[in-house]
This record gives structure tokens, C-alpha cells and sequence, in this order.
């Protein structure tokens, strides 16, 4: 269980980086984070997670090359901070 909380606890930390940087600023550094914790998650076996990240993923990268829906990566962000948010409030 250690292990998925500090899961949880890396991707709160980028999640809440980029809040404070604004989603418009989501950049290439963001697609790599991105693409890491997506590995894990896999590696973890959380494959709704999985799903959120790779959503956010593909989104992010039309973002970033000025190509993408802004109201879909936030809509997209706010339901992965939420999961990790309650999946944290779940091991306290």
C-alpha cells in the first residue's frame, strides 16, 4: 500500500504543479511526467487510472502543439485530481 500512495502522492504533486501553472502552459516536460506515471500505473495494475492519464495524455499533446481542446484537458484533469484526491483520502 506504500507503494500506491506514493503513487498517489507523485502524481498529486504534478497535478497540482501544473494547476499553478495553468493548463494553457502544458508543455512536453508534462507529456513525459505524463507518459511515466502511465507505465506505472500499468506496472501497478490500476488500469482506470491508466485511462485517465492516457486520456489526459492524448489531450495534453493536441495542447501542447496548439491543437486542443483546453476545456477537455480541464475537464480531464479535474476527474484525475479528484480519483487521486479520494483514493489519498482512502489510505488516511
Amino acid at each position: 500500500m506504500e507503494e500506491h500512495n506514493q503513487f498517489m502522492q507523485n502524481i498529486s504533486g504534478w497535478s497540482e504543479e501544473l494547476l499553478l501553472r495553468g493548463l494553457s502552459q502544458f508543455t512536453i516536460r508534462d507529456i513525459e511526467v505524463l507518459e511515466q506515471l502511465a507505465v506505472e500505473s500499468l506496472r501497478l495494475q490500476k488500469s482506470f487510472l491508466h485511462e485517465l492519464l492516457s486520456g489526459i495524455l492524448d489531450t495534453g499533446r493536441r495542447v501542447a502543439l496548439g491543437q486542443g481542446d483546453e476545456d477537455q484537458l480541464l475537464a480531464q484533469y479535474c476527474r484525475l485530481t479528484q480519483y487521486v484526491q479520494l483514493s489519498l483520502q482512502e489510505e488516511a
